[in-house]
């Protein structure tokens, strides 16, 4: 086996997107691909099921897959482990995985005149990730790169060379992914389901700082911002999610939290009328200090909670807008 390690973990320069993609060394994955199958020679995908049947590794710019046992061009490179390695002779790798995966990573090298790789990563819906970069030298050495995603599950993931050959003579071998979330890898509160659109254009976005405590412990604060200016409103929780259209014609709206639901206070979202600069917030440890006997109470740890934003918008269906929906669950 030729290896060259020093992790390289010091050579990843992120510019994460939407959600925090974060470098991690060596793993053992649930999926391992390792190109063994037979022989592949300028396809436009992989001829063979590629991590076992659970994904399909493709070419987008051509035929451009190549699995070898050796490749000499500005120096020769051979497998870091078995027999075949592969790599596009043109243009970006692309993986794309038929179920949620959260960690990722693999060994890469070069034989082109340059090295370096760009590695993006897209959820189910085919958002961007977050974007990482790669550094290692054109000397048919191989370095290991892995991610983990704890917030947000990836299902696409494109590999583009930083070189002057097209983006491709990326080689790779020894790949690996798992489709359950990584030890310690607590992901934080999630949005769900679809924010409405207020009559002035804003779309309000929920988040939370952190899951709250059963013991009430650790802080919490809910925020909600993009609020149209000077509005009351109320956040609101519940024990199950939905969702399902605020009004029965018109609106965008949709109602995330399912009934029975537990108001709390009622607030102002400050800000500029007229503008999307307003917000709401609650602190959901105050909240429960002073109401002990609310909705859920007493909290037990992998319980789930539900949230949703409620404010006035008289021009609206119902003279109101929703945000969309949080889960938390309790720790």
């Amino acid at each position: 086996m030729r290896l060259s390690l020093a992790f390289a973990l010091a050579a990843l320069a992120a510019a994460p997107a939407a959600a925090q993609v974060s470098a991690i060394g060596p793993f053992t994955g649930s999926l391992q691909e390792s190109f063994e199958g037979p022989q592949v020679i300028f396809t436009p995908c992989l001829t063979y099921p590629a991590f076992g049947g659970a994904a399909t590794l493709c070419t987008p710019n051509g035929s451009n897959c190549h699995t070898t046992s050796g490749w000499g061009f500005m120096c020769t490179i051979f497998p870091q482990t078995g027999g075949k390695f592969f790599a596009s002779i043109g243009g970006p790798t692309e993986i794309i995985f038929s179920n949620d995966i959260f960690t990722f990573g693999g060994y890469f090298g070069s034989n082109s005149p340059g090295g370096d790789a760009t590695f993006d990563f897209y959820d189910a819906s085919n958002n961007l990730i977050s974007s990482e970069i790669a550094l290692f030298p054109a000397d048919c050495q191989w370095r290991w790169f892995g991610w983990q995603s704890c917030s947000t599950a990836i299902r696409k993931v494109v590999i583009t060379g930083i070189n002057t050959s097209g983006g491709g003579y990326v080689d790779m071998d020894g790949l690996e992914a798992s489709s359950t979330l990584p030890a310690g890898c607590n992901p934080g509160p999630q949005a769900y389901c679809t924010s409405g659109t207020s009559t002035a254009g804003c779309v309000s976005v929920i988040s939370a700082t952190a899951h709250p405590s059963s013991t009430f412990s650790t802080p919490c604060q809910v925020n909600v911002s993009a609020v149209e200016g000077q509005r009351s409103g109320i956040i609101f929780y519940g024990l199950g999610a939905l969702p399902q259209p605020w009004c029965t014609t018109g609106g965008s709206s949709f109602l995330c939290v399912k009934a029975p639901t537990q108001r709390t206070y009622a607030a102002s979202s400050g800000g500029t009328a007229g503008n999307c600069d307003g917000g709401l917030s609650l602190d959901w440890n105050a909240f429960h200090a002073a109401n002990p006997g609310s909705l859920g109470t007493p909290f037990s740890a992998g319980q789930d909670v539900f949230l949703q934003a409620w404010f006035r918008d008289p021009p609206a269906c119902k003279t109101t807008t929703l945000s969309g929906g949080l889960k938390m669950t309790i720790q």
